[in-house]
């Protein structure tokens, strides 16, 4: 039986046979025959003239929802120690793509820089630590965010959980930098549940700006898990979003950074079990716990609006976990991999990531291979939403379709850190990682999943330049710079690393206090505006 189609522009039906098509007239009886046949070819050639491009006709842009979570290790997730409790992140994971060469930069600030603007950090004189609390700087005003170029093409955008890219003036808060709404803090880190810092409340709730700026803190939410208010928060924007427009959302848990802190009974629920790692690993799973049911929350809310027929969903942790060399109640792990946030080891960047979508990865699941770093998602998000930008302008690649089509990445090597205050300095190209490290801890393997032996091996000389080849080596065991075979790789990462230090903008110096107060003197909270 020909199966028969409709044919919008025409008001027809027609099916198809191997050489003609057969177009029957619907509607009142005319003079003329009913039923007309055309030959196919040229029918075909005439349809593809007339028929508008994705650009032109009208297919809406894919919807877009990215779970960024704060200090998650690569082996604090459930699809990899099945001690953690995250069925919803399992989910994707086993339903999506898995990112296997994921970068981030190893500390909050940074990391957050890259992501938005497509800029190494060290170009932006970010490379050193975070912007703390106070401090009169931010992410360069003159870098532009993606969410800008998204906003500009018809996205609803919403930034919900922490920012920590500055906050003195308006212009460093998230509604100048190209989102409609931000919900969360300003800093990056505060009691989960009373939102304060430094003495200072900080839980925002911002929409538009200029003159019709609204800044306020909602302080109804004081003594509330910060996890389930930023969830609570995703799904009323996913609940009242007019969905004439496509939504951008930038769910940026503050979950799981210290202070480690959970409501109990996520806990005992179902974490109670846990063993390996003692009371600080059952802490953060608590923790993961509480953000996975959150996830689960918000990808309800965006089926039951149907979202989800048009949707990319993102997972990723902005650097590294926190180990308990690095802070004593830190549970996290990086297992296999070495070091922790803060460090130049893989420990402290290679992060979990996926990607997750019915309509846009029709292959899924599988393990993507190729490398694709912070800078990255700036070209490859804005191709998801079908636009190009200018990749001159910008240290990231577009790799949306070497990641739909499983294929090599564009990318064959990227900067882990240049940091001329610690002298630490890192260049992975094609298999092999060339490291120079004076200030490379916490260093160490990290707590295995039950199961899994432990890792122990010997620390460099940390002055030295130290190469890995990570393709046979992914815990970064065996130096290979004393290998004779090796040298002409090192001088040529040597003289790559050179080359793009030439590109340096020195770390941005510490400014507090600025011309006016920080902190509120009567309501107690942070404030924008004083510098």
């Amino acid at each position: 039986m020909r199966q028969q189609y409709h044919l919008v522009p025409f008001g027809g039906i027609f099916d198809w046979t191997a050489s003609t098509m057969t177009m029957t007239r619907v509607g009142p009886p005319t003079t003329l025959s009913s039923v007309t046949t055309i030959p196919l070819l040229p029918f075909l050639l005439l349809l593809l003239l007339v028929t508008p491009t994705p650009t032109q006709a009208n297919c809406k842009p894919p919807n877009m929802l990215v779970v960024m979570v704060d200090d998650l290790g690569w082996a604090d997730v459930g699809y990899r120690d099945h001690d953690m409790y995250s069925p919803n992140i399992n989910r994707l994971a086993e339903e999506g793509v898995l990112l296997d060469q994921s970068y981030m930069h190893s500390k909050c600030t940074p990391s957050r820089a890259a992501f938005l603007t497509g800029i190494y950090p060290f170009r932006m004189g970010l490379q050193h630590n975070v912007l703390y609390a106070g401090a009169n700087e931010s992410m360069p005003l003159d870098k532009r965010v993606f969410a800008q170029d998204l906003q500009e093409r018809g996205y609803s955008t919403h930034y919900v959980g922490k920012w920590h890219l500055g906050f003195c003036r308006p212009e460093m808060t998230p509604t100048y930098r190209g989102f409609n709404t931000f919900y969360g803090m300003y800093t990056g880190k505060a009691d989960h549940f009373s939102h304060t810092k430094g003495g200072g409340y900080d839980l925002q709730d911002n929409v538009g700006q200029g003159p019709t700026h609204n800044f306020k803190v909602d302080l109804s939410v004081n003594g509330s898990y910060s996890t389930e208010i930023f969830s609570d928060r995703a799904v009323d924007i996913i609940e009242k979003h007019d969905q004439s427009k496509p939504l951008f959302l930038l769910l940026s848990y503050q979950a799981v950074h210290g202070p480690f802190q959970v409501p109990e009974h996520y806990i005992t629920d179902y974490c109670a079990n846990v063993t390996n790692g003692g009371a600080a690993r059952r802490t953060l799973c608590g923790m993961i716990a509480a953000m996975d049911k959150g996830i689960g929350k918000v990808m309800t809310a965006l089926e039951q609006r149907g979202f989800d027929d048009n949707l990319l969903t993102m997972f990723i942790s902005d650097n590294g976990g926190t180990v308990p060399s690095n802070e004593p109640d830190g549970g996290g792990s990086n297992y296999p991999l070495r070091g922790s946030k803060v460090t130049p080891w893989e420990g402290g960047h290679r992060v979990p990531t996926i990607l997750h979508s019915k309509t846009l990865l029709p292959d899924a699941p599988y393990t993507w291979k190729g490398f694709m770093h912070a800078t990255d998602w700036y070209p490859t998000l804005m191709q998801v939403a079908g636009f190009s930008v200018n990749e001159s302008n910008m240290d990231g690649m577009d790799n949306w379709e070497r990641i739909v089509n499983n294929s090599d990445s564009r990318r064959t090597e990227f900067i882990y850190t240049i940091n001329e205050i610690w002298n630490n300095s890192a260049l992975r190209w094609h298999n092999y990682k060339l490291v120079n490290a004076e200030h490379p801890w916490p260093d160490g393997w990290s707590l295995p999943p039950v199961g899994q032996p432990n890792i122990t091996g010997t620390m460099s000389n940390y002055a030295d330049y130290m190469l890995f080849d990570l393709d046979k080596d992914p815990s970064e065991l065996n130096d290979l710079s004393g290998d004779p075979s090796q040298q002409c790789v090192i001088s040529l990462m040597k003289c790559k690393l050179s080359s793009y230090a030439e590109g340096l903008v020195p770390t941005r110096p510490k400014r507090y206090n600025g011309s006016g107060p920080k902190i509120d003197p009567e309501g107690g909270y942070w404030l924008t505006g004083w510098c």
